[in-house]
């Protein structure tokens, strides 16, 4: 019996059906992919409020300490849909929804830090990046050579992102800020996808994507020193990265 399921697997895989010898990809497709993403985060505040009473040197330590960069890299895997339309001359042209998973987290804290402004002086400074899904709609165009698609790939993606800053001095400064949002940005790359000849097509590819910047302020945490006159911070948080990943599709 393992025998004959193995044999018609076998048959599956390699039979020649109508629509791979003419090479037509027309039509739709669901599948699945996975792979490998890493990325590039920077984290700066700007000082505003009562900060302006303060010398550049201590300023300038500030927000130095609490600038972060972050290189998050993990597994990523998902589900895509699309359409293709192949042309008589072999160009191919279509579109793909896909949803990925991302598992980017990221987090750092300095520990009690001293300035050099006033050495009695030090600050503990936190960052945290969170990133864990990706939605993407991209247009797909490419040329088809039978079996054989190389293709180029771009459109619009939003990435959800989550961000915290903290900081807590020695003088019972104590801040905190949080952002969750949905960021809009771009995605774009290429890949070669080979049909199997029954309705089954592997791909690799690489992707770029860039998202906007997340902005977000710190607030007071209960029992802080220093609220009057109020010292304010501000956060840029901004994140690109790139993508290597295999897919399995089923044409209809």
């Amino acid at each position: 019996m393992k025998h004959r399921l193995l044999i018609l697997a076998a048959s599956c895989l390699l039979s020649t059906s109508a629509l791979a010898a003419t090479g037509d990809w027309s039509g739709w497709y669901v599948g699945i992919h996975a792979g490998h993403a890493s990325g590039d985060a920077d984290t700066r505040p700007t000082l505003g409020g009562a900060w302006s009473s303060e010398s550049q040197a201590l300023r300038d330590e500030v927000v130095d300490g609490w600038s972060a960069s972050f290189d998050p890299s993990d597994s990523t895997y998902g589900v895509q849909i699309g359409m293709l339309h192949q042309f008589a001359n072999g160009f191919v042209l279509g579109g793909e929804l896909d949803h990925s998973q991302l598992h980017f987290e990221e987090s750092r804290a300095t520990g009690p830090v001293p300035t050099t402004t006033f050495p009695s002086l030090s600050y503990d400074f936190g960052n945290t990046l969170d990133a864990d899904s990706k939605l993407s709609l991209r247009g797909r165009f490419g040329y088809a050579s039978g079996r054989h698609l190389f293709y180029l790939t771009g459109g619009w993606a939003r990435v959800d992102v989550d961000a915290v800053a903290t900081v807590a001095s020695n003088g019972n400064y104590l801040k905190r800020g949080a952002a969750s949002e949905s960021l809009d940005g771009t995605e774009f790359g290429a890949g070669y996808e080979f049909d199997f000849g029954n309705q089954w097509s592997l791909r690799a590819e690489y992707l770029r994507t860039n998202v906007d910047d997340l902005r977000f302020d710190t607030a007071y945490v209960a029992g802080s020193a220093f609220v009057d006159p109020p010292y304010t911070e501000s956060f840029r948080q901004d994140l690109d990265f790139d993508a290597f990943r295999i897919g399995l599709s089923y044409r209809f």
